[in-house]
This record gives C-alpha cells, sequence and structure tokens, in this order.
C-alpha cells in the first residue's frame, strides 16, 4: 500500500492513545492475516496540535512509530503547530530553483523565447 494515511481525533492524550494503539495492533493482526506488507520505520505521527512528549509511543509489531514536526500530504506541507510557515519556506524554495534555472538562459535565449518560457 501506498500514501496511506490514518488520523484520529480525541478530546485527550492518553484516549487518543488508546485509540490509535488499538487501530494499530488491529491493523497488524489483518497485515498478517491478509499477508499484506507495511513498513512501520517509513511511517511517522504527527500530534496537531503539538502534544509532544504527552503522549506515549505507538507501536506496529514490534516497531514504533517516529515523530516528525512536519507531514506531506497531497503536497501540502502540514506542520504541527499548523502553521503554514514550513510549506511556504518549500515553495520559496522550489520557485527559486525555477527562477535561476531560467537566469541561466538569460543570455543565450530571446527576450521572445523567455516569455514564452
Amino acid at each position: 500500500m501506498d500514501d496511506t494515511i490514518v488520523y484520529y481525533s480525541a478530546k485527550s492524550p492518553i484516549q487518543l492513545h488508546r485509540e490509535l494503539s488499538q487501530h494499530c495492533s488491529k491493523l497488524c493482526k489483518w497485515s498478517k492475516v491478509w499477508n499484506i506488507n507495511f513498513n512501520p520505520s517509513k511511517t511517522t505521527v504527527s500530534a496537531m496540535p503539538n502534544q509532544r512528549n504527552i503522549h506515549a509511543q505507538l507501536f506496529f509489531g514490534n516497531t514504533h512509530f517516529s515523530e516528525t514536526d512536519a507531514h506531506t500530504y497531497l503536497s501540502l506541507i502540514f506542520h504541527h503547530t499548523l502553521s503554514w510557515h514550513t510549506h511556504i519556506i518549500y515553495l520559496h524554495q522550489k520557485v527559486m530553483t525555477k527562477i535561476n534555472r531560467l537566469r541561466s538562459f538569460s543570455n543565450s535565449l530571446s527576450r521572445h523565447s523567455l516569455l514564452t518560457i
């Protein structure tokens, strides 16, 4: 399976951890029955809003999920503080890379060709 996301909302970190742990346990059992392989080492957990160090680690089988500050989903970067700052920085870097590439052509191409590009 590719690009699977699980999200859950709860009023308390304890309830959140309990529910997610139960779902991870069920998913792990299901994957063994149906011979579906998941790679929990590629899986990350993001608590939003930031509840770091409040909840216990989540496990899939014997592997724990690592925590991350930001998670990319459908080309959007969601930061644990619910701020767009990380996503905007990423977009700025991506755009500047393309602009700098275009600048390298500025001396060798006509103005019309540059405008067309």
